[in-house]
């Protein structure tokens, strides 16, 4: 059998760097993570000639394209790649001795103002996709729309919020996720993601596994059911909904909740959603694996060997490394709730 091993592959300002970095790399680590953030990547890079703290340092806003192959890894003569995507140069650190610079890029482009310009704003008669839209024009990103619904908003009020910020609350109170990766803001629905077949199984004793870790807080107790119950003063009119999931227990807290909707249907939403918020944090784990580019986040996986832990998990983020230790994948995952 051939000898497995790595490739990375880097583009700086769409140049193709890989032989020259490779000379100087120390690690590589590129994070697919949770929803509500951005996915990022960084680069550490030993530096005793002094070439990328004068000639070669990066600047802010310098574009890194990188993907990661491997061969022979599943056999001789397989070959897979995982496109980790284009990321704007956000930071630098530069220590020593020994010298070292380590490169930070992140997922959002650095010229847009997304993340930290605070505006208020007056949305009228516009829909969820509509808004997502605009903002991701403005930020020069596309836009990837999964969510089931589109609902519309007579008006919608943005205060001294940036548009990241503003767009990711609006996107959780409609029980979607957000994410930017790729050069996309992407909208989706998690409950369908869970709903998708395993990608892979981890089964405790296979080799893959180099660590693990599960647990459960009493803080995040699973609720059994939501009670939603809100009174509409102008209109007199109470909107009551409980929803109870399938397959729920018999005893247990029963969650409560009280805000405004404007019919029956936001209500039963609503409940459904917020349930959903709170029992999804309950029956959290995590692994470090053998690098695997098969893994990214919101894939579904099958874990066998740890009993009460076995089951279905969605995978909240990966993070995909490449050292001295060789290439491993570290994934933070969740139980899926199945409904």
């Amino acid at each position: 059998m051939e000898a497995r091993r790595t490739e990375l592959s880097l583009f700086y300002e769409d140049v193709e760097v890989s032989t020259q970095i490779a000379d100087y790399l120390i690690d590589f680590t590129y994070g697919d993570n949770a929803p509500g953030t951005t996915d990022d990547l960084q680069i550490t890079i030993e530096d005793r000639e002094q070439l990328w703290q004068g000639e070669w340092i990066p600047h802010q806003g310098d574009q890194i394209r990188a993907a990661i192959r491997v061969i022979n890894w599943d056999g001789s003569g397989t070959s897979e790649t995982l496109p980790c995507g284009t990321f704007d140069v956000d930071s630098i650190d530069f220590s020593g001795p020994p010298d070292t610079l380590s490169i930070k890029a992140v997922s959002v482009p650095i010229g847009s103002n997304i993340r930290r310009e605070k505006r208020t704003k007056a949305w009228e008669k516009m829909t969820l996709k509509g808004i997502a839209n605009e903002i991701a024009a403005k930020a020069k990103l596309s836009l990837l729309y999964e969510v089931g619904d589109n609902p519309k908003f007579e008006r919608i009020d943005q205060t001294e919020q940036s548009d990241l910020a503003f767009l990711q609350e609006m996107v959780k109170k409609e029980g979607a996720a957000m994410k930017i990766s790729g050069g996309k803001i992407v909208l989706f629905d998690e409950a369908k993601y869970e709903q998708q077949a395993p990608v892979l199984e981890i089964r405790r004793g296979d080799g893959k596994v180099l660590s693990f870790s599960f647990s459960w807080s009493a803080n995040n107790a699973a609720y059994r059911a939501c009670e939603f119950n809100y009174y509409d003063a102008e209109k007199k009119k109470a909107y009551k909904y409980t929803f109870v999931p399938p397959g729920a227990p018999e005893d247990g807290p029963v969650l409560k909740v009280n805000e405004q909707v404007k019919s029956q249907a936001e209500a039963m939403k609503l409940a459904k959603t917020r349930l959903r918020e709170k029992n999804k944090e309950f029956g959290k784990g995590s692994f470090s694996l053998v690098g695997n580019v098969r893994i990214a986040a919101g894939i579904t996986i099958i874990v066998r060997g740890w009993h009460d832990f076995d089951g279905k998990y969605i995978v909240v983020s990966a993070k995909h490394s490449i050292g001295s230790g060789g290439y491993r994948t570290d994934i933070e995952v969740r139980k899926v709730l199945g409904w």
